[in-house]
């Protein structure tokens, strides 16, 4: 009776971090401008969580939104250039029919792309210690080598986008779920390569 006491709570507590994570999540997204740095903490403490066993939300949290504060919001504003480009010459491009056959193709591969590297993006952030030139160059890479994860990764976000339309209400556990299960997948890839190689091993967080 105690060990599935015991088993009962554990549970509980678990299930219970996934929604703690996820407020925190949420109310450090407010400013919109954290919105990234918000996430990659979200990830530094879901990695705790998987690799380190480790419960622990808050103070993980904000170690790693203060770690990865300036790289984070560096990566958000030029992501955000980069769908804005890529929207506006999407937009010119279905008004110019000449140009369709070579613009249109080309945008689909720029924007391929864009997803490999965002399927990444996050769990490599907390995961390593680089240079943004780095991080990107290392999160296209896994993304190009990886494939089926990254095409796992857009089929988990596309579902976590279908359940808060069925269940608005999950908007408070979904999220933290969806990190859970990104990193999982991205760990796979992270254990068959190693990012380290050309630069220096002190570079790896742990």
């Amino acid at each position: 009776m105690r060990f599935i006491d015991g088993k009962f709570y554990s549970i509980l507590l678990f299930i219970s971090n996934f929604f703690l994570l996820n407020l925190l999540w949420l109310v450090m997204c407010l400013p919109i401008i954290t919105i990234f740095p918000a996430t990659s903490a979200m990830y530094g403490v879901v990695r705790q969580w998987i690799i380190h066993k480790d419960p622990s939300i808050f103070r993980p949290f904000f170690h790693y939104f203060k770690e990865n504060f300036k790289q984070s919001i560096f990566i958000e504003i030029f992501w955000v250039m980069i769908v804005f480009f890529l929207y506006v010459d999407y937009t010119i491009a279905q008004k110019l029919a000449f140009a369709q056959n070579i613009i249109l193709p080309i945008l689909f591969v720029l924007g391929f792309l864009l997803i490999l590297v965002t399927a990444f993006l996050f769990p490599t952030m907390v995961h390593y210690k680089v240079t943004t030139k780095n991080l990107l160059k290392n999160t296209l890479v896994l993304g190009i080598c990886y494939v089926p994860i990254s095409l796992g990764i857009c089929l988990l976000t596309l579902l976590i986008g279908l359940i808060l339309y069925i269940f608005p209400f999950s908007i408070l556990f979904i999220f933290s779920i969806g990190s859970y299960c990104t990193y999982f997948l991205c760990h796979i890839a992270f254990k068959k390569v190693n990012l380290a190689k050309g630069t220096e091993t002190q570079n790896l967080i742990h």
